[in-house]
This record gives C-alpha cells, structure tokens and sequence, in this order.
C-alpha cells in the first residue's frame, strides 16, 4: 500500500482549443480516449499511453476553481532543443534553468489558462550556454516573473 505516482492533473479553461495546441501542439501530448462525462473536454495522454492531463471545459461565465498553494506540475521530457525550438517559434515565454547538483535543465511557463508548467530534461540535454548563464543565488532566479 502507498502512493506511486502521479496519475493526472486537471485543468480547467476557457479555451479548450488553445489548451491542447499548448499541451499537443507544443509539448507532443495526444488527445485521446476519453470517457463519456457529463462536461466537454479532452484527456491528453504522455508518451508512456498515460492520459496525463484531463482538461474540463468550463461553462460559459464560470469561474474556475482555485487550489489553494499549489505551485507547478513538471514533466520528466526529453528533446529539449526540438521543444526549445517550438517553444521559440510560437513566442511562449520560458525560463530555463539549470538544476545545481543534478545538472538537469528545467523549462519554467505558463500554459493558456495561467497553470505552471515545468519540462525537466536528462543533463545530457543541457547546454553550456545555459549552464554559463545561471544565477542561481534567489528563488526568483529558478521560474518566471508571476510564478
């Protein structure tokens, strides 16, 4: 008995479209089966055949849910420069970070509804570039402005 791992995370939007352009079109998710629910939306699945994100639709005027203190969900991921490069030509604002000690590169942004995405690479995928560029001497260093 015990936990294992993440199974999903749950987004609500506004704009079903956009959300999995970002996720499928950006990120390489699938939409996938998803089963027959009462709310429009989408399952998006991993590489591993794991529908990873679910997304709801919400109702025209309906606010969306908050969760309290949660920060960021981060993906393990890997062709860093092919998703750098996508990221790049669709104008997404990211931060990238080294993780000191690991030597993993780390994306920071933030998907269509606000929700914090982290991409984490192997550190065989690392750059020296980003490396050389690091400061890592603050929290506000490691993700975004707003994060």
């Amino acid at each position: 008995m015990g936990l294992h791992h993440v199974d999903h995370y749950a987004i609500e939007t506004n704009d079903l479209d956009a959300t999995s352009r970002f996720y499928c079109g950006l990120l390489g998710l699938t939409e996938g089966y998803r089963p027959e629910l009462p709310f429009p939306g989408a399952w998006l699945y991993c590489e591993n055949g794991k529908p990873t994100v679910h997304v709801m639709l919400l109702e025209e005027g309906q606010a969306p849910a908050r969760s309290g203190y949660f920060h960021h969900v981060s993906f393990s991921s890997s062709g860093a420069e092919q998703i750098r490069a996508r990221l790049d030509a669709a104008g997404v604002a990211y931060k990238v970070v080294v993780l000191p000690g690991f030597g993993n590169t780390q994306f920071f942004m933030k998907d269509p509804n606000g929700v914090s995405v982290e991409l984490i690479f192997p550190p065989e995928e690392t750059r020296q570039s980003d490396i050389d560029a690091q400061d890592n001497g603050r929290k506000e260093d490691f993700f975004l402005k707003d994060q």
